[in-house]
């Protein structure tokens, strides 16, 4: 009975992996599919599939309010959670036994999260050192007579090549397409999650609502910004001496009191 049962395992299994290695070749591409067109697409957007309905909503919902990914990447990053998990399990069961295979499941599913969030705060730090540069070269422009629109525009094509400039780069294009104004501002403030997109968001709805000039605000604002900057880079200064105090303790000091102390114990070990 074992050996059936042994038997009908195997069997199933390998059904099962012929059918995720050969699927991709026949099975027709979705039109929302985001991946790039390389080898391995086919077979990553079959596991995409395979993903899809362990996905629930709640789970779906919590992972947007923290990543703040779109519909279609949010799937993408599940999959990758889940193959992370397979993996990670994997890895587990072959090191230490089953226990070792649940906490590398656990560990392989949660560690893209961590991945993510790190990635995150990185470039919130570089939009706020980009910041600055960005509000004068908008100033500079509306002062000059450009319009607010062209402005933003020219100050994209001047700006380093990081997350901000993605994220103008962005309204532009909804803004080729005929995405309302508000909806589009709105949304860039939701996306990008720092105090200093919100108030320039609020400034700029201002300015188009209510005729206020533009270059003004934001040159304060522009300012403001940098001085906040300052303000962290001394924070950060100043925080140093405290975080060089765990490696001083644990691994200079004992290695300087050793070299200090051997040949005084040396000696005194002589003269006895």
């Amino acid at each position: 009975m074992w050996l059936g049962i042994s038997l009908a395992c195997a069997f199933i299994s390998c059904g099962v992996l012929l059918w995720g290695l050969f699927r991709p070749l026949w099975a027709r591409p979705r039109q929302d599919a985001v991946l790039p067109k390389t080898w391995w697409s086919p077979w990553w957007q079959a596991w995409i599939e395979i993903c899809r309905p362990f996905f629930s909503w709640r789970y779906r919902l919590r992972l947007q309010r923290l990543l703040r990914l779109d519909e279609i990447q949010i799937e993408v990053f599940f999959a990758r959670q889940c193959a992370g998990a397979m993996l990670g399990a994997l890895v587990g069961v072959l090191v230490g036994g089953i226990w070792m295979g649940v906490i590398g499941l656990g560990l392989g599913f949660y560690l893209p999260i961590l991945g993510w969030q790190r990635r995150l705060r990185l470039q919130q730090q570089q939009m706020q050192y980009d910041f600055p540069f960005m509000l004068d070269l908008l100033t500079l422009s509306l002062e000059a007579g450009m319009g607010a629109w062209m402005a933003l525009q020219l100050c994209v094509q001047h700006l380093p090549d990081q997350a901000l400039r993605a994220h103008l780069q962005k309204v532009l294009d909804e803004l080729r397409t005929g995405v309302p104004r508000d909806e589009v501002l709105t949304r860039l403030a939701n996306q990008v999650d720092l105090d200093e997109m919100q108030a320039f968001v609020a400034a700029w709805q201002q300015s188009l609502d209510m005729g206020v000039s533009l270059g003004p605000l934001l040159r304060q604002q522009a300012q403001q910004r940098r001085q906040e900057r300052f303000l962290r880079a001394e924070k950060k200064a100043m925080e140093a001496p405290v975080k060089m105090l765990f490696p001083l303790v644990t691994c200079i000091f004992p290695c300087t009191f050793l070299v200090i102390g051997y040949p005084l114990v040396f000696q005194l070990w002589q003269a006895f």
